[in-house]
């Protein structure tokens, strides 16, 4: 009998022991109150870095993770590292997270009809090699598209809303904290450039691969203060009087105002809605396409400037050097409400390979592909929108795909950064992606949708007001008040949590999908800026071409105009040791 009391009493005192142990969390996970352990304290500010997050510390970064990449290979007996691109395309999805990847694959599926959609792929899923790459600013945890596409372009992270300049940028000194660019590395190479968008040609990410400037947001000349004027040169004239911008052989996007030539008669069917549906107007009378046209007046082939679909599809692509397409005042207008006379994204792509590809008499070429309306339907809750401009994304990724030599190309498909949209649970298997969640649960007192935001405009959109039933604590609309007409539309907006005239973006890793020669350095999870290191390193260009021996031996066993069988046919010759020359690359950078 004591026995069996002995054992109830210990019985109960575990029953007792494991209640408190599972509702009283430990002191360094405690979250809401009381201490919060010795490891971490709400009031403490975080410790400032000894070494200034300047370009130099960046280029140090970068080398560390290159080196580590390499090392990994050579333990593998890997040498695929090594093998070099002539030509580079990055695309960008710009604000395509994670997310949106998985929702937009499902969107093309279903908008294809090709079964359910979850089994579709994106052109990119079948690439061989992937990473994660880390997106947040100098200053900020999550970031903008300024800061990523300096971090993606120049090998550096900078402040939230910079472009081409360091953390150490001032607005006041226009040389101050400037960083080269790819692109001014891939001139120096005799390589040719260009960069083709859905949004403005002044916008952050096209701007980050030739502007240099202390906001991204001085497009115009009407946009640069008192204090910055005649140090800080608007971003468009620095497009077309500025290295690298008025070298580029193709640029083509939207943004005619910025550049001095409004349309003023342009046709917009679709009213869409947010900031950056506002333009800035230039007030120094100039007309920049026609001061572009005089810059390579001298052109053995005149350059050609357009402004419609059908003239960029008549471009003799094999003859002209240079040319320019600008199709609306501000932004290409999301695909799924294209207007007449706008080219999609692929045609822009293609068009764009075209200048670009000169075979055997070319040293190669990089290009900037950027599907930058996914960011800002996303920025308006805009969810069918966003997903259709990452369908035609798809589409140009294609396109580059099968215009291109796989031996001779490296692609980088990646995001610059996320958004605050989510994949909720639990659609039956091929329900719409755009439909509701939750649509075949009967007894369920709220409907959702399976893309929603958590926050932005679409909050005010779906607010209950005085549809709220009576007695009902549900602050949201149902849905069926809203017609299927209403969520078919482009301009309908998802739901919200919190609201914001602009949803913001995702703090996330993105990913990055690699293809052709140098595609092997993308694994593993690494900051950023380290994208512009493996095209440096991969395509003999910039700060990381002289790493080690691989670029050098390239050139020495293939030269510059070696053909498909030739370097097929010595490839296996590229498998020198790595030789890190650290001190040449750092004198390269200073």
């Amino acid at each position: 009998m004591h026995s069996l009391a002995l054992i109830g009493f210990l019985w109960c005192s575990l029953i007792a022991f494991g209640w408190s142990a599972t509702t009283v969390p430990p002191p360094l996970i405690r979250t809401q109150s009381g201490d919060i352990g010795p490891q971490y304290k709400l009031d403490q500010e975080p410790e400032k870095s000894q070494e200034p997050e300047d370009a130099k510390f960046w280029y140090k970064v970068a080398l560390r993770q290159l080196e580590k990449t390499i090392k990994q290979a050579q333990r593998a007996e890997e040498n695929s590292y090594q093998k070099k691109a002539k030509n580079i395309i990055v695309f960008i999805g710009d604000g395509m997270g994670v997310s949106t990847i998985s929702a937009g694959r499902i969107y093309k599926g279903q908008y294809l009809k090709h079964g359910n959609g979850e089994e579709e792929t994106l052109v990119f899923d079948d690439f061989p090699n992937t990473g994660m790459a880390k997106t947040y600013n100098v200053d900020k945890q999550v970031p903008d598209s300024a800061g990523t596409a300096t971090a993606i372009f120049t090998g550096s992270k900078t402040h939230y809303g910079a472009i081409g300049m360091d953390s150490t940028r001032s607005k006041t000194k226009g040389q101050q904290g400037r960083v080269q660019n790819v692109m001014e590395w891939a001139q120096k190479e005799g390589k040719r450039t260009g960069i083709v968008t859905t949004t403005r040609i002044t916008h952050a990410t096209p701007a980050a691969t030739y502007a240099h400037i202390y906001d991204r947001d001085w497009e115009c000349d009407t946009e640069v203060p008192t204090g910055s004027v005649g140090q800080h040169v608007d971003i468009a004239r620095q497009l077309v009087e500025n290295e690298p911008g008025n070298r580029f052989n193709v640029i083509l996007g939207g943004g005619m105002s910025p550049m001095g030539i409004l349309n003023a008669s342009e046709v917009q069917t679709t009213v869409f809605e947010g900031p950056t549906e506002t333009i800035c107007k230039r007030n120094d009378g100039r007309r920049l396409p026609e001061e572009w046209l005089a810059h390579h007046a001298n052109d053995s082939v005149p350059p050609a400037l357009v402004h419609n679909r059908r003239d960029l599809l008549n471009v003799d692509v094999k003859k002209v050097d240079h040319l320019m397409g600008l199709f609306r005042n501000n932004h290409i207008t999301y695909s799924v409400a294209r207007e007449v006379g706008e080219p999609s994204l692929q045609e822009m792509t293609e068009t764009a390979l075209g200048i670009l590809e000169r075979g055997d008499k070319s040293k190669g070429y990089v290009l900037l592909v950027e599907g930058g309306r996914i960011d800002q339907g996303h920025h308006m809750n805009y969810a069918r929108a966003a997903l259709h401009e990452l369908y035609e994304f798809d589409l140009a990724i294609q396109a580059a795909v099968n215009a291109t030599d796989p031996d001779e190309t490296l692609i980088l498909v990646t995001a610059d950064h996320s958004h605050a949209v989510t994949f909720n649970g639990y659609a039956l298997r091929g329900h719409d992606i755009l439909g509701a969640a939750n649509s075949h649960e009967k007894n369920d007192p709220m409907m959702y949708e399976t893309i929603s935001y958590a926050n932005g405009p679409g909050y005010y959109d779906h607010l209950a007001n005085d549809s709220r039933p009576q007695n009902s604590s549900n602050m949201w609309m149902p849905m069926k008040l809203f017609t299927e007409e209403e969520r078919a539309a482009p301009t309908y907006r998802h739901l919200a949590a919190v609201p914001r005239k602009d949803e913001t973006h995702g703090g996330e890793d993105v990913a990055v999908f690699a293809s052709g020669p140098g595609s092997s350095l993308i694994r593993g999870v690494f900051e950023q800026n380290y994208l512009a290191y493996v095209m440096s390193y991969a395509g003999c260009l910039g700060p990381a071409k002289d790493f080690d021996d691989s670029c050098k031996e390239h050139r020495d066993q293939h030269g510059h105009h070696e053909d498909e069988m030739s370097y097929r046919s010595s490839a296996s010759l590229l498998g020198a040791s790595l030789v890190p020359i650290l001190g040449a690359a750092l004198i390269y950078m200073l």
